[in-house]
């Protein structure tokens, strides 16, 4: 009995989630039971309504960082009529210039790699996850692509593309070279303008260290990936290099090289064939436009450069079988010395 003369509550204390929960009966005469699966008669306190705050659910953001190809057409390599192989069945979208014209490029220099969403996408969630899978994947396209079966490994290079944080230059490299045998060219060009990008947005790369693994790759007969490497140098010696004559002795150097490269695939016919002539003489022919664009540089050695480029793309064309165009090239190069 309380003071007062009143009864006193039975008063039980029960704790829910670590905070005390008061619980009490109405009066003396009735119990409040706690008891295995009935509770009877419990009040349980309410807290002030105006300090109630409910607890606001957790925003919960899930997504997959991307980084999208560019998309934008590497330069369509510029042909002229005297140029042009006609017996051999090479790309179609090409359009006749005269040869003492520079063409329009296609792309500006330095350009950044565009967001699209047409070019394969690359996620960075993932990598450690995956490496296991990303070390066999690339046993796989190696396996393939050592056993010329491009066919095969085009789906394991993408697949291989939307694993990793990144491609590796190597990957991204026989991947254009599988396109490029396909007959695949709008797919290669793309992935040359990303790579092009790449390289020519680095500031830790430079046109040096391009030309120089373009070169390693000659000496293990990987043609098609250095050819492709050293008309990037070729615009990176454009946009970098500081003096006129520096931008063409670049430039003039990849010439060469290229002119290196392109032979061999000539000379091995058949679809080789047709890429030398594709790309080896194309790109060779887009720097030599390269060259005659160079102003304030010296002239006698932009004379040389020139006419040693004219001197690489009329050779080639002899190898190809195409003789006429051979001799009309190679005379203007002796014009342009004589000059």
């Amino acid at each position: 009995m309380a003071e007062g003369g009143k009864p006193q509550q039975p008063v039980i204390n029960l704790y829910f989630a670590g905070a005390p929960i008061n619980v009490q009966g109405d009066n003396v005469g009735s119990k409040t039971e706690v008891g295995a699966g009935k509770i009877g008669r419990i009040m349980v306190q309410q807290p002030d309504a105006t300090s109630y705050s409910p607890a606001q659910p957790a925003r919960i953001s899930k997504g997959v960082e991307s980084m999208n190809i560019q998309t934008d057409s590497f330069a369509t390599p510029m042909q002229t009529d005297d140029l042009r192989v006609q017996d051999l069945q090479t790309k179609t979208d090409r359009k006749p210039n005269q040869l003492n014209k520079t063409p329009p490029r296609t792309q500006e220099l330095n350009q950044q790699p565009k967001q699209t969403a047409a070019g394969p996408r690359y996620t960075t969630a993932q990598s450690g996850i995956n490496a296991p899978k990303i070390s066999m994947l690339r046993k796989k396209y190696s396996k393939l692509f050592d056993e010329s079966k491009y066919e095969e490994a085009v789906p394991i290079f993408e697949e291989l593309a939307t694993l990793q944080n990144h491609q590796d230059l190597d990957t991204i490299l026989m991947m254009v070279e599988c396109f490029i045998h396909l007959g695949r060219e709008k797919k290669a060009e793309k992935s040359i303008a990303n790579l092009r990008n790449i390289l020519m947005a680095s500031s830790v790369t430079s046109a040096d260290d391009v030309k120089d693994l373009a070169i390693d790759l000659i000496s293990n007969s990987a043609y098609i990936r250095a050819i492709i490497l050293l008309r990037i140098a070729s615009d990176i010696y454009k946009a970098r290099t500081r003096t006129p004559d520096d931008v063409i002795n670049g430039i003039g150097f990849c010439s060469s090289k290229i002119d290196d490269a392109t032979r061999p695939l000539i000379e091995a016919g058949g679809r080789s064939k047709i890429i030398g002539v594709d790309y080896g003489i194309e790109y060779m022919t887009e720097m030599l436009y390269d060259i005659r664009a160079i102003e304030n540089a010296d002239p006698v050695n932009k004379a040389i450069q020139e006419a040693s480029c004219l001197d690489y793309i009329g050779y080639n064309y002899s190898l190809a079988g195409e003789y006429e165009k051979s001799i009309k090239i190679r005379k203007n190069g002796l014009e342009v010395l004589e000059k």
